[in-house]
């Protein structure tokens, strides 16, 4: 049986709440909207140096709206959904537009989308059970390395000082998370395939229990 099935939901936690109109959810709402105008700058106004300040400020909003919401009590339901909307938004905006600018190779995308395609299609498998999709700490590793070497990648093609070795550190952080994205993508098809041939359907509202992370 996949690991995590069988035990109750935690309790919600208190500190949590259901308020949209936080300033870290307000920065996660800024770092989506500011993604099309990335995309713009590589494949519209061909300007890799504005592309790299846009996706470091997306980067540093990131973590600042993380930061924010613990520092400042400022967790909430919301956050905890505009934040990894705005990362898979990115993860599969930016490089479709690095792959049409020619940045990094067309197979690379084809990937990332297909795995993506395919756990949407799992999705179905968990809900009928009332199951919640276990995130994992592999998927988070997978997303972090595909995050880092979009910048890295980026400050190669803006012609920034040394930037043949941020190429080279940028490619091995981009094809280490795609390794790491098909690794993760096949345990959870694995574990969709468990649940739909073994689990009996459960009571709506369960979830399973799992380390919090990326998917």
């Amino acid at each position: 049986m996949p690991p995590g099935l069988g035990y109750e939901p935690p309790p919600r936690d208190p500190q949590v709440s259901d308020r949209f109109w936080t300033l870290p959810n307000v920065i996660s709402l800024a770092r989506i909207a500011l993604i099309p105008v990335l995309v713009v700058s590589i494949l519209v106004w061909d300007d890799p140096p504005l592309a790299l300040w846009l996706l470091g400020a997306l980067v540093v909003s990131d973590w600042l709206d993380g930061k924010i919401a613990r520092l400042w009590n400022m967790r909430s339901t919301w956050g905890e959904r505009l934040d990894p909307l705005a990362d898979r938004i990115l993860v599969a905006a930016v490089p479709v537009a690095f792959a049409v600018a020619g940045y990094i190779p067309v197979w690379v995308v084809a990937i990332l989308l297909v795995r993506d395609a395919l756990l949407v299609g799992t999705v179905p498998v968990y809900r009928r059970r009332g199951i919640e999709p276990e995130v994992t700490y592999l998927g988070k590793a997978a997303t972090f390395a595909l995050f880092w070497s979009l910048p890295l990648l980026l400050a190669g093609f803006a012609g920034v000082p040394g930037g043949e070795g941020f190429l080279i550190l940028g490619e091995a952080c981009l094809y280490w998370g795609v390794g790491l994205y098909s690794w993760s993508g096949s345990i959870y098809l694995w574990q969709a395939w468990r649940i739909a041939r073994s689990v009996p359907p459960r009571r709506p509202g369960s979830t399973a229990v799992g380390p919090s992370g990326g998917v």
